[in-house]
């Protein structure tokens, strides 16, 4: 008789046991829609089409994080398309307001249909600015022949600068427009001072748009001369250029400015042109 009151003891605990969490559960649960009911989004409110009712803020801002994953892109400039002559089009850049467009979703009325706070973010050059820059304001040109992979390096680094558009304050940079110089860019070995090396030559274009930029009035930032006399331009007035040392130069108008250049057969032209 004792073992039999034990065990039905032990069941009724178990059993009161029970009880007691699926109440807790029930009152949680209770209490989990009652404070949605006070503190989510209201009755009926969609985002984009999507239902919203009953979420809370940091669910509702996880739901628009997603949305903006598949919607943010970033602005595209112009471009000068090198092969065909051609000037690329502007990529209009969009980016969700994440936050803007919670506190809407969280403020929405009961059925209110909200969208997507969506920012446009424009390009810095467009294709009006190319199509705007056309007064020629400098040209210079040197002439310094040489082997044949000289001149291919000429013609290569030529071409990388060509097209190349600078805003009001931007500096140029000769080695990060035409670099790195690698046979996998194009560029040979041929004739350094001291030696040979991959691009041997390029110091003819450093030199040539160094001049166009004097010509032009632009602020020199960065100009280092070589060690021996060049033949393809005065004294005093060439640039050398290697992996570590650099010519720059500021667009020290308030206007775009623009590179033209190309390189043949040891002649090297470079243009500056202006809106």
């Amino acid at each position: 008789m004792k073992r039999t009151t034990f065990k039905t003891l032990k069941v009724t605990t178990v059993l009161l046991i029970l009880a007691a969490l699926a109440a807790l559960a029930f009152a949680f649960n209770l209490g989990s829609h009652v404070y949605r009911y006070f503190y989510g989004v209201k009755a009926g409110v969609t985002l984009a089409e999507i239902p919203m009712e009953r979420l809370l803020e940091e669910e509702v801002r996880e739901k628009v994080e997603k949305m903006a994953a598949a919607i943010d892109q970033a602005p595209h400039n112009a471009r000068f398309e090198q092969n065909t002559q051609e000037i690329i089009p502007e990529v209009i850049g969009l980016k969700v307001d994440v936050e803007a467009t919670v506190a809407a979703v969280m403020q929405a009325a009961p059925k209110e249909a909200v969208e997507l706070i969506v920012i446009r973010l424009e390009p810095e050059i467009t294709a009006d600015v190319f199509r705007s820059i056309n007064n020629k304001i400098a040209f210079f040109s040197t002439s310094g022949g040489g082997s044949a992979g000289r001149t291919d390096n000429l013609y290569v680094a030529a071409k990388y600068m060509n097209g190349t558009v600078l805003a009001p304050g931007d500096v140029f940079s000769f080695n990060n427009v035409t670099g790195p110089r690698t046979f996998e860019r194009g560029y040979s070995m041929a004739p350094v001072v001291g030696g040979m090396g991959i691009g041997g030559g390029v110091c003819q274009v450093a030199t040539t748009i160094y001049n166009a930029a004097l010509i032009a009035g632009m602020e020199i930032v960065e100009r280092h001369p070589h060690s021996i006399r060049v033949g393809y331009v005065a004294p005093g007035k060439d640039a050398t250029v290697t992996n570590y040392i650099d010519f720059k130069f500021r667009n020290s108008t308030d206007k775009f400015i623009q590179i033209r250049s190309g390189a043949g057969g040891g002649y090297v032209w470079v243009e500056l042109w202006s809106q």
